[in-house]
Order: structure tokens, then sequence, then C-alpha cells
């Protein structure tokens, strides 16, 4: 699992270093948080910290448009193993891609929206009961994600709150997020 996801924080940066960076391009990172209020709230994580990276393609497609990355690390209930008493660990991150629409504005707020790719993963550890070791189980899945927010100028740093809904498989997420987000 921890494999999986330093593989996917990879092909993250590897993915942003593709786009050469000009001096009229613009590439941000930074931290976030996310409260979630859908599908994995109810399974309990409630509440994730990731990583957050942008790329305006404003210059090489002539539009107000930037590519999006982020990376969340839910903070997750254990799974209670049915007919125990016992619990077992339980991972869960997401990975999305997205593309924002940045809308035209004067002043110092930049509403956006836009769609992509989410990536849902869930594990659960395996488990002894009673001496039997109960497997863990882990499931990836990929969905649609539906994204609006705005970023606020405040010099070489741009905070941003959005709210995102991705449908994935039979789990639906949504969440709020925040984060700060700094020029590279």
């Amino acid at each position: 699992m921890k494999r999986l996801a330093l593989t996917i924080v990879s092909a993250l940066f590897l993915l942003t270093a593709a786009f050469p960076l000009t001096t009229q391009a613009q590439f941000k990172v930074g931290p976030r948080a996310t409260i979630s209020l859908g599908d994995l709230s109810d399974a309990g994580a409630d509440f994730a910290v990731g990583a957050d990276a942008r790329y305006d393609l404003s210059e090489e497609v002539d539009a107000p448009v930037q590519l999006g990355g982020a990376f969340d690390y839910y903070f997750a209930d254990d799974q209670q193993v049915v007919g125990s008493n016992q619990s077992a660990a339980r991972t869960i991150f997401t990975v999305d891609l997205n593309v924002h629409y940045m809308f035209p504005t004067q002043g110092t707020v930049s509403p956006y929206a836009g769609a992509g790719v989410g990536i849902t993963s869930s594990s659960t550890d395996d488990v002894q009961v009673n001496g039997v070791t109960v497997q863990g189980a882990s499931t990836t899945d990929t969905g649609l994600n539906l994204v609006g927010g705005a970023e606020f100028n405040a010099g070489s740093l741009r905070p941003f709150v959005q709210g995102q809904f991705t449908v994935v498989g039979d789990i639906d997420r949504f969440g709020i997020t925040g984060g700060l987000l700094f020029y590279l």
C-alpha cells in the first residue's frame, strides 16, 4: 500500500515536470486539508491532509485553464471485524487529476470550476481473531470529479477553498478543501 502511494505521488511530480516551465507559466504547490461529507465520512474518514499541485496552461492553450493534481491521506477509523471484538487498521487515500477553468475576474478572488478523474484506495490490515488470521481487503476505484472553488491572491501566496464531488463506483466522495499554494 505504501509503495502504491509513493508511486502515485511520484507520478504526480513527473506529470508536473513534463510541462516545460516558461517565464509566463506558473506552477504552484502546497498543503491542503479536507473535511469529508460523503460516503468516506460515513465510513469513519472525516478528515484528510495532503498536497496540491497546479500548473497554469493559459499560455499554451490560449485560455484561462490550469491542471490540478492532489493527494489526500484520510484519518480513518479502524474497521470492526465481523463476529469479534477485534478491529483492523484501515488506510484510505485519494488521488485527483483535474482541469480547472479560471473565470476571468478583476481583483483578488479567482473563481474556478472543473472536472477530472479521481482515484480512491482503501485497505484494511490482516488481524488475528482467536488464533485465526482474518484476511484484510484492498480496493481501488476510479471515478469522475466535479470541482469548484476560488483562489485568493495574497502576493506570493495563493490560499484556496474548493468543493469537490466524486462519483467512484459505489462510493460518492464529497469534500470541502482548503489550502495554501506557493509559486515555484
